[in-house]
């Protein structure tokens, strides 16, 4: 084997062995410790490549906002996340927690938009914050900017919400009646809850008045009865249990440079010395080096 496939396999080692701490800090080691669960069949973490600036920046001038930097570093470190695991009964698997953030490129804006002509008859968004809007909650009228965060299974949708006249955004639910419900203050704290709630169905509604459905407690109270808190302990379990480190993303993107200059300087070694004869005396054209 030659030097530069030595190189090379060395480079992939370092690069895998990277991309799977991130990912375990990522999840605190959730998707580690579901694996050794009794009764889980199969994790399936999607890993994804940091989203480039260039498309984080073309969404902010798109919608005029600027995206928190929590939620800018998450999405300058990975493109969007999902995991899921299946748990087996009788013979047979089936999905029992699923947790995902859209990529930036499925972050769309919901509402926000005038309607096509004035003299329009058929019911849009602007009617129903007259009939259901109340004061301190999202509206779809422009001046309120919402987007879809994660879409769930039972018609609901996670939203990151830009509050009329407020900078930083928080997360809402809208759930299937169209009702808002406020789940978190920020992104990162968003993300620490799905990670303790471990992507179970349903379990954004145990933070609302609404409350979990008996299908989805029945499932939680065998692998994890502790979510089954009074409120008053779940608006606080993440916040003390959890604590995702910030500085990760810095780091792999720091990984991710140096990993991409590595294999640039590799592969500008090998045309340098494929572009010198054999038994050429001649000094090198050191353009090839650099």
């Amino acid at each position: 084997m030659s030097h530069s496939d030595n190189t090379d396999d060395t480079s992939a080692s370092n690069d895998l062995s990277s991309n799977e701490l991130f990912y375990n800090h990522l999840t605190l080691g959730l998707s580690k410790t579901l694996a050794k669960q009794k009764g889980v069949h199969t994790v399936n973490l999607h890993k994804r490549e940091p989203t480039e600036k260039s498309v984080i920046a073309n969404w902010e001038q798109k919608h005029c906002c600027k995206l928190p930097n929590d939620l800018k570093n998450f999405y300058l470190s990975v493109e969007g996340f999902k995991m899921e695991w299946e748990g087996e009964y009788g013979g047979e698997t089936f999905l029992i927690g699923a947790m995902e953030i859209n990529p930036i490129t499925k972050l769309r804006r919901i509402g926000g938009f005038e309607s096509l002509s004035d003299g329009e008859m058929s019911p849009n968004l602007d009617d129903l914050d007259r009939l259901l809007g109340k004061r301190g909650k999202p509206l779809f009228k422009s001046t309120c900017k919402i987007f879809e965060l994660q879409a769930c299974p039972n018609n609901s949708i996670v939203c990151l919400v830009y509050l009329e006249y407020k900078v930083s955004p928080s997360i809402w639910l809208l759930d299937r009646s169209l009702e808002w419900h406020f789940i978190a203050k920020n992104f990162t704290l968003y993300f620490r809850m799905m990670l303790v709630y471990h992507g179970f169905p349903e379990w954004q509604y145990a933070l609302t008045p609404i409350g979990l459905s008996p299908a989805a407690k029945l499932i939680i109270s065998g692998i994890a009865p502790e979510l089954l808190s009074p409120p008053s302990f779940k608006k606080t379990i993440a916040d003390t249990n959890c604590r995702i480190d910030p500085t990760i993303f810095k780091v792999r993107s720091k990984m991710k440079s140096s990993a991409t200059d590595e294999r640039n300087a590799s592969g500008q070694q090998e045309r340098g010395a494929e572009a010198e004869p054999s038994g050429d005396t001649r000094t090198p054209n050191h353009q090839n080096f650099h």
